[in-house]
């Protein structure tokens, strides 16, 4: 019954929102003096190279999806800004009308492979928060990797013993078994005491005993970030590339919460020779412990994506909502929140 709610609901919303733009009510918003005095900053994730957002539409968006967005944003007449212009002309009250900012997060290969050419295309700048250590290690993202392998066999039932370190059945259908599997597997202390190599090897085997083509993924770059490279490259062709930590992750201890964000700080100047001053929070986990280290580090903004919503000059820096838009969102729910009707009719939004 829940779900079948709160599908009532999206359909009801979807119909709602068509119906308004239909009678020009997003050109009324996205032309107001209310709009002006607010930014819109869209977060993507990955740009699938292969079946990604088949797995995980949240994660991976398609290049096709991509573009359809970029003419969306061209044929309506928004103006897509870097990050720390953007945020300057906010603080000041110089915003252009219909100001969006472009982010993705985590700095995927497939970014350069896949969004780089469409930005180039469109002529829009764009900024990537990119953590650092698989940069330096280039290896697939364990995690990440190992649920796409189990989705991948989504269609078996194991025994227990299929898998290293399995003890029970698991039914790969079923997501939370998926989910909890992989959380079992990657966990084991012998596995994470070894390092990197020894998670690799493990990824190696899963996928060799559920029967895919490992080599192709790692071939294809499907799950790394990008090499340092390929990070000096778009940075000299003018995108930016700015802080996540170095491993993805935020200690609540002070000393280990600041190592993460200068080791990150460090090899990112040293690869794209440009200031990493803007910060993303890593998951959106977000701690008001964080704010006053993020000062004293000098970091000039920071991203959320804790509540969707549209930044204004009152909003603490170091607090910018984001939308973050997924294969699940629909296009008028898209222009909606472009215009800021989408925000309005958010009650935390706005």
């Amino acid at each position: 019954m829940g779900e079948t709610l709160r599908k009532a609901q999206r359909h009801i919303r979807k119909s709602a929102l068509a119906g308004l733009r239909t009678v020009g009510g997003f050109t009324s918003v996205a032309a107001s003096a209310w709009r002006r005095r607010r930014l819109l900053i869209l977060c993507y994730h990955g740009v699938s190279l292969q079946d990604e957002h088949e797995w995980n539409g949240n994660l991976f968006v398609t290049s096709a999806f991509l573009r359809r967005r970029f003419e969306i944003l061209r044929d309506s007449g928004y103006v897509v800004l870097s990050l720390g212009e953007s945020v300057r002309s906010l603080r000041r009250g110089t915003l252009p009308p219909r100001s969006v900012v472009l982010t993705f997060d985590d700095g995927f290969y497939n970014f350069f492979a896949a969004a780089v050419p469409l930005l180039e295309e469109f002529g829009y700048p764009a900024t990537n928060y990119m953590s650092s250590y698989y940069c330096v290690h280039q290896y697939p993202l364990p995690l990440v990797t190992l649920r796409y392998l189990l989705w991948c066999a989504r269609a078996q039932v194991l025994a227990p013993g299929v898998l290293p370190g399995q003890d029970g059945s698991a039914d790969l259908q079923n997501l939370q078994q998926r989910d909890k599997l992989a959380a079992k597997l990657l966990s084991q202390a012998h596995v994470l005491s070894a390092g990197v190599e020894a998670q690799q090897a493990l990824l190696g085997e899963i996928a060799t005993r559920l029967g895919i083509d490992w080599d192709n993924i790692v071939r294809r770059r499907l799950f790394h970030l990008m090499n340092p490279g390929e990070v000096a490259d778009i940075a000299r062709r003018g995108f930016d590339v700015q802080l996540h930590t170095h491993r993805h992750r935020t200690p609540r201890e002070k000393t280990a919460f600041c190592h993460e964000v200068l080791e990150n700080r460090r090899i990112l100047e040293g690869m794209t020779g440009h200031p990493a001053i803007h910060f993303c929070y890593p998951s959106g986990d977000v701690d008001p412990v964080f704010l006053p280290w993020l000062r004293e580090l000098k970091v000039e903004t920071a991203t959320t994506t804790d509540v969707a919503g549209l930044a204004t000059a009152k909003h603490d820096p170091l607090l910018l909502p984001r939308y973050v838009d997924t294969m699940a969102q629909s296009e008028v729910l898209f222009e909606s929140w472009l215009s800021g009707a989408g925000a309005m009719l958010n009650p935390r939004g706005a």
